[in-house]
């Protein structure tokens, strides 16, 4: 008795899901290559969205970290561009987007990165517009020489909005990428540097973010 319902039960879960299968497909009549009208049948499209619980990217993010030999990490930068993070472990910098499911390297935006041995990521909103941006320093040396310094945000509008890119940095005469020694206040998320120096005029003033150029600028020359 306890047999032939265990079977029974068995055809009836069997059953069940023949028929969620038939409800989630379409089918439509095809012509064989005989000539014969048949049917073919098409499953219904996967979205391509995967929504994910509050929190998960947080805690797939500090599982991650523990599969590398960090150096330094991010904190997470969410906006309707989606869902971002930095890594630096040694000699290497990662930049990864956050799929719903898990992190995924997308470094290849990074276009090499900044220098070969990356120090730190310092986390905060430098252009002002709600959205966490990074602050890279990095040596061109292992062990020895300066420190740089570069940008890598998104910008607020136009044709490149939503594209991460290290973003210009004008000393007042010059418009690199990278800024020479920089000392970074990571609780209050300033940025201070030499600006524009020659024998008549120096400065080592915090760096601002201009909307209407897309760049930083140093505030004494930003209030001129």
């Amino acid at each position: 008795m306890k047999k032939f319902f265990r079977k029974s039960h068995l055809l009836s879960v069997l059953a069940l899901v023949v028929l969620s299968a038939c409800s989630n497909s379409n089918v439509t009549p095809s012509a064989n290559s005989d000539g014969a009208t048949g049917t073919t049948t098409t499953m219904a499209p996967v979205p391509t969205t995967v929504p994910w619980e509050k929190g998960a990217p947080e805690a797939a993010w500090a599982a991650w970290l523990t599969t590398f030999a960090v150096v330094d990490a991010s904190e997470i930068s969410e906006s309707e561009c989606g869902v971002f993070a930095v890594l630096v472990t040694e000699e290497s910098l990662t930049f990864y987007s956050w799929d719903g499911v898990q992190w995924s390297d997308k470094s290849d935006v990074l276009g090499g990165g900044r220098g070969k041995y990356p120090q730190k990521v310092y986390s905060s909103d430098y252009t002002n517009d709600g959205v966490i941006d990074y602050f890279v320093t990095y040596r061109t040396r292992k062990n020895s020489g300066p420190i740089y310094g570069g940008f890598f945000t998104i910008p607020w509008s136009g044709d490149m909005r939503c594209v991460w890119n290290w973003v210009d940095i004008d000393n007042g005469r010059d418009i690199s990428k990278v800024i020479d020694r920089p000392d970074v206040d990571q609780r209050k998320g300033r940025v201070y540097a030499a600006g524009y120096v020659n024998r008549r005029y120096s400065s080592r003033r915090q760096l601002k973010y201009s909307p209407s150029a897309n760049s930083f600028v140093f505030d004494d020359v930003y209030q001129k």
